[in-house]
């Protein structure tokens, strides 16, 4: 089982495990209007290196406001941050819903996904507008 993540830029990011280090994960470009980005992913059990996966990460920029709507997987515990100065602080959050919608305003982010369970694969959509 692989994590696969389409950036902004429509690269294909495949992993046997998206990283839960904030230092050591994927950057998926800059937002601008009308660009997305998937994540195909799998979270919960033990991974290959035989840790316990319970948290995925990515993060993204934007370069001025822009409104994303984040739809969520139901099976995961949603968290955006955003960087100032290398320290993050949670911006929103949605627990085991479906949907994330706010405005942004040019800065550094990070989204994590959390499961407290067992394996299960998770789809998530980010549109920016």
């Amino acid at each position: 089982m692989r994590d696969m993540i389409t950036g902004l830029d429509g690269e294909h990011y495949l992993r046997s495990d998206l990283d839960n280090q904030w230092d050591k994960t994927i950057n998926v470009g800059t937002a601008n209007r009308g660009e997305n980005f998937v994540i195909n992913g799998y979270l919960g059990g033990t991974n290959r290196r035989g840790a316990w996966d319970s948290a995925d990460r990515l993060q993204f920029s934007t370069e001025g406001d822009i409104h994303l709507e984040l739809n969520t997987d139901s099976q995961v515990i949603t968290e955006l941050v955003r960087f100032d100065q290398g320290i993050a602080t949670v911006v929103a959050s949605v627990e085991y819903g479906d949907r994330l919608s706010l405005d942004l305003t040019a800065g550094n982010y990070g989204l994590s996904f959390f499961v407290e369970g067992d394996l299960i694969d998770y789809h998530v959509r980010a549109n920016f507008l």
